[in-house]
Order: structure tokens, then C-alpha cells, then sequence
């Protein structure tokens, strides 16, 4: 039972179910004690969509789904291999709010609110409360800084998850890049269609589509959360003629066996949906307990690629140099541990591994 309904007729309402569960609740279907939630809350957001949490219940306190989000007083103590902005997202801001790596494409910080608060996220060192959302002034700025750029192609709306953002807020910024002449096309990265599917309405479809092509990054990490509702809203985004593709994090204790990342791809691939990226996962202060060597995480990738039925994603590492992600098969491997990625350009990436 989830806030007074029970798991069946959560799941005969799925797409329908909106709302946050109340934190009893959430302590109550993950076996948290009240006093490590409220720890733990004070220094990363615990939030869970009524929908997700009835998915916890319905697969145990110790399943993928319920792992993902459930607060951990392990999330409070520093580990020797964390890595302070371990993909250098904050040292490559041109402007407020945008992230550039690369020459033809920026990310694009629309917020720092989500649905649902994953503790593995490598951006959970950004205070939430500061800063939430660029101000129109701000926005104005970014799109200055779009027209100054005719390199940039492409913009990507990450955050936070964009689609926290109102139909209307969401319009408005495509009508904005459309204005840009330089901007092709244009990205969003979300988890609203895994955590918050009754999110994806008809009025949100309508105002994502305009003149630019439009592609949806989610952010499925285990089959589990391939529920009907899900599916339902990734329908709805490719009967609108939206490009739809699935980037995933290797996560300790979720979804690093064969069998998960089986699942977990030739099912979004049975919905149309494209593989991506596997990512490596960073390693932010606080989710120590997801991560994994890139030895095993190696193996594990090769024996995917070995036995999968459809096209595998492209096991990737977002470096701490802020090179950008890189495949994990192109590293080379010294006697010390340390791995090194060859650019091509004569610079070489350096990256110690940390068990």
C-alpha cells in the first residue's frame, strides 16, 4: 500500500498516478528508519513520485528500483576515491548554466529540481536549493551565447530534469532556438518517462514540437522500470515523430550483471527505443556503494556484446579532465592501475581506477 492505495490498483491507474508519496510512506516501502531519511535528506534532496514508490513495493526493499533512490547514511561519508566535479562539469561554464565540452554542442542546466532524486547522481554536490532555475535574464544570455557560437548545433537540455519545467516554460525555450539560425536540432535528457510517466501528456508533446527535430535522452537503468506506463509515454513521444534513445548508468547492486543489461536493452529495443550510452559511473561524493572497476564493468560489457540480440550501447567513462566521454575498450591499462586514453591529438587523459 502506497498513501492508501494498494500496489494493484496503483498499477491499474499508472498512468493516471501523479503526486509525491509522503515520507512515511517511502520509509515504510523501503525499510529506511525515519532518522536516516532525515539525515540523509539534508544533504541530497529524498523525493519518490507515488508511481515510483508503488514500483519499489511491488519489487521489495531490495530490488533495483527501490536501490536507486533509498537514503543511506553511507551517502554522508566521504570515500578515498571520491572525486570532487568528477567529469569537470563545473570548470567548463562559458556562461552561467551552460556546460561546453565539445564545439558543435552544449548542455544547457535548465533546473536543478527532478521527479525523483537518484542517489548515484554526479551532480548531487550542487546545492539544490541555489540557483534552481535561469531567470529569463539568464536564458537571454544563453541564447546570446548560442547566436555568438554558430559551432554549436546542437543544445541539450539537461538539469535536473527538464521536463520538471511547465508545458509553457518548455515552448518557450524551443521557440527560442528556433530563432537561432546556426541551431539544427536539439536534445533533452530526462527520467521523467521511468519516474513520473503521467508527466508525458498530449499538451507536453505539443510543446516540444516545432521546426527543429527534437531527440528524448531517457534514462532507463533497469527492466523493472519498462512498467506499462512507461512504455506508454515513450509511445506517445514516437507517435509525434520524436527520436527516442536510452542512455544508462553501470551501477553496483542494480544493474551489473549479464542478465540486467540483457533485459534491460533488448527491452527498450522491443519499444523502438535505441541503446545509447552504458556509463561508467562518476564518482561523486556520496554514492560510493554504486560503483564498479572498470575491469569488472569491462567484462561484463564484452559479455553483453558477446550474446546480445540487438544493437548494444557504447559503454562509455565521462573523464575528470573534462574531455568528454570516451569508450571504455580504448583504454589501456598500465601496471599501477592507472588507465590512459589516447586523444589522438597528442594529449593523453589519465584516469585511476578506484575499487
Amino acid at each position: 500500500m502506497v498513501d492508501g492505495k494498494t500496489t494493484a490498483e496503483t498499477d491499474q491507474t499508472a498512468t493516471a498516478v501523479t503526486g509525491f508519496a509522503a515520507r512515511p510512506a517511502i520509509n515504510r516501502v523501503l525499510d529506511v528508519p525515519a532518522e536516516v531519511t532525515d539525515q540523509v535528506r539534508r544533504v541530497f534532496p529524498v523525493q519518490w513520485p507515488r508511481y515510483y514508490l508503488a514500483l519499489a513495493e511491488q519489487h521489495g526493499a531490495d530490488s533495483a528500483v527501490a536501490r536507486m533512490g533509498k537514503p543511506q547514511l553511507s551517502e554522508l561519508v566521504q570515500d578515498p576515491g571520491d572525486i570532487a566535479d568528477p567529469i569537470a562539469d563545473q570548470r567548463q561554464r562559458p556562461v552561467p548554466f551552460v556546460v561546453q565540452k565539445h564545439a558543435d554542442r552544449v548542455i544547457i542546466l535548465t533546473t536543478k529540481k527532478c521527479h525523483f532524486y537518484c542517489r548515484f547522481c554526479f551532480r548531487r554536490e550542487e546545492p539544490v536549493a541555489r540557483a534552481m532555475e535561469p531567470t529569463d535574464a539568464d536564458w537571454e544570455t544563453i541564447f546570446a551565447f548560442l547566436r555568438a557560437n554558430p559551432a554549436i548545433k546542437e543544445p541539450i537540455l539537461s538539469g535536473g530534469d527538464p521536463l520538471t519545467l511547465s508545458d509553457e516554460r518548455l515552448a518557450w525555450i524551443r521557440s527560442n532556438l528556433e530563432r537561432i539560425p546556426s541551431v539544427t536540432h536539439w536534445r533533452i535528457h530526462s527520467r521523467a518517462p521511468v519516474h513520473y510517466p503521467a508527466r508525458v501528456t498530449p499538451a507536453l508533446v505539443e510543446a516540444l514540437q516545432g521546426a527543429l527535430p527534437l531527440r528524448l535522452m531517457c534514462h532507463f537503468n533497469h527492466a523493472d522500470e519498462l512498467t506499462s506506463a512507461g512504455r506508454a509515454g515513450i509511445a506517445r513521444f514516437q507517435a509525434a515523430g520524436l527520436t527516442v534513445s536510452n542512455q544508462a548508468v553501470l551501477l553496483n547492486g542494480v544493474n551489473d550483471t549479464l542478465e540486467a543489461q540483457t533485459a534491460l536493452w533488448q527491452g527498450l529495443a522491443e519499444i523502438g527505443v535505441g541503446a545509447h550510452h552504458l556509463h561508467h559511473p562518476d564518482r561523486v561524493t556520496g554514492n560510493a556503494p554504486f560503483r564498479v572497476t572498470i575491469a569488472a564493468g569491462l567484462a561484463l560489457y564484452r559479455e553483453l556484446c558477446a550474446v546480445s540480440v540487438v544493437k548494444p550501447p557504447s559503454y562509455v567513462l565521462d573523464l575528470p579532465d573534462g574531455c568528454g566521454k570516451v569508450p571504455v575498450r580504448d583504454l589501456t591499462r598500465n601496471d599501477d592501475g592507472l588507465y590512459q586514453y589516447d586523444h589522438g591529438d597528442g594529449h593523453i587523459s589519465q584516469y585511476q581506477d578506484w575499487a
